[in-house]
C-alpha cells in the first residue's frame, strides 16, 4: 500500500515538473523580449527600433506589470525623434490607460513640452502656442509642487512673449500704413492681455505715437505719465519720450496752422 502511495506521489511530481518546464517565466517569454529590446534600443538612442519593439510588446502585453513603463518609453521615443504629435498621442495613452502609474505626472509634463516644441515662429499661426500655454497651466494646476513647475512657468512666459510679439508686429504694420486706429487696437490688445511680456514697453511707445497722430492728446499724456513713472532712470526710454514730445509739438503746430488757414477763408 505504501509503495502505491509513493508511486502516486512520484507521478504527480513528474506531471508538475513537466508542466512547469513547458512554461516560460514572464521575464523570459518571447513577447516580453520586445520590451527589453525596445528598452535597450531606447538607451542607445535608436528611437525607431525602440518604437517598433515597444509597440509589439504593448500589442501582446497590454496588462503586463511593465506596460506603463513600455508606454512611457514609446512616447519618449517619439518625442526624442521629434515626432511630437505622435508623442502626444502616446503620452495620452499612458495617462488614460495607466492612470495608476507614477509616470503619469511626467507624461502630462511631456504633453505640455510637446506642444511647446510644436509652437512655431511668432509670425506663423499660433494655435499650438496657445495649446502649449493651456497644457502648461493645466499641469501646474494639477501638480503645483512638481519639480517641473519652474521650467513650465518659463515656457509659459516664453509662449506669452511670442504671442505678444505677433500682436506687436501687426500693430507696427498698421502704424507704418498710417492706419492709426487699427494700430492702436493691436497695441491695446497686447497691453491688456500680455502686460507682463517683454513687448509691453515697445507697445506703449508705439501707442503713444499713434495717439499723437490721432490727436488724442489726453490719452497720449496718460501714456507718457505712465512711462515716466515706470522708467524714471531708463536712458533709452527717456530718449524715446523726448522724440515723442517733439512729435507732439509738431502735431500741435499743424493744428495751429490748420486753424490759421481756416480763419483766412472767412
Amino acid at each position: 500500500m505504501q509503495t502505491k502511495i509513493n508511486l502516486f506521489v512520484y507521478f504527480i511530481l513528474v506531471v508538475i515538473l513537466v508542466s512547469c518546464a513547458g512554461r516560460k517565466p514572464e521575464a523570459f517569454s518571447e513577447s516580453n523580449q520586445y520590451y527589453y529590446q525596445g528598452k535597450r534600443a531606447f538607451e542607445n538612442n535608436k528611437w525607431i527600433k525602440a518604437i517598433d519593439n515597444l509597440k509589439l510588446f504593448l500589442l501582446n502585453n497590454p496588462g503586463s506589470q511593465v506596460a506603463d513603463s513600455a508606454q512611457f518609453l514609446l512616447a519618449e521615443s517619439y518625442f526624442n525623434n521629434e515626432e511630437y504629435l505622435m508623442a502626444i498621442s502616446e503620452y495620452r495613452q499612458l495617462t488614460n490607460k495607466y492612470s495608476y502609474s507614477p509616470l503619469v505626472e511626467k507624461g502630462r509634463y511631456k504633453i505640455a513640452k510637446s506642444y511647446v516644441e510644436l509652437s512655431p515662429n511668432y509670425h506663423l499661426d499660433q494655435k499650438n502656442t496657445r495649446r502649449a500655454i493651456r497644457f502648461c497651466q493645466s499641469f501646474i494646476s494639477n501638480y503645483p509642487n512638481s519639480e517641473y513647475v519652474d521650467e513650465i512657468e518659463k515656457d509659459i512666459q516664453r509662449m506669452r512673449n511670442k504671442l505678444a510679439h505677433k500682436i506687436y508686429t501687426n500693430g507696427v504694420l498698421y502704424r507704418k500704413m498710417q492706419r492709426w486706429e487699427s494700430a492702436e487696437i493691436y497695441f491695446n490688445e497686447l497691453l491688456a492681455q500680455y502686460y507682463d511680456t517683454e513687448w509691453t514697453l515697445d507697445a506703449k511707445l508705439e501707442k503713444a505715437y499713434c495717439l499723437i497722430r490721432m490727436r488724442k492728446f489726453n490719452d497720449y499724456k496718460q501714456v507718457i505719465a505712465s512711462l515716466e513713472d515706470n522708467y524714471p532712470n531708463h536712458k533709452e526710454v527717456q530718449n524715446e519720450l523726448l522724440e515723442l514730445e517733439k512729435d507732439y509739438k509738431n502735431e500741435k503746430d499743424k493744428i495751429a496752422e490748420e486753424l490759421k488757414k481756416r480763419e483766412g477763408r472767412f
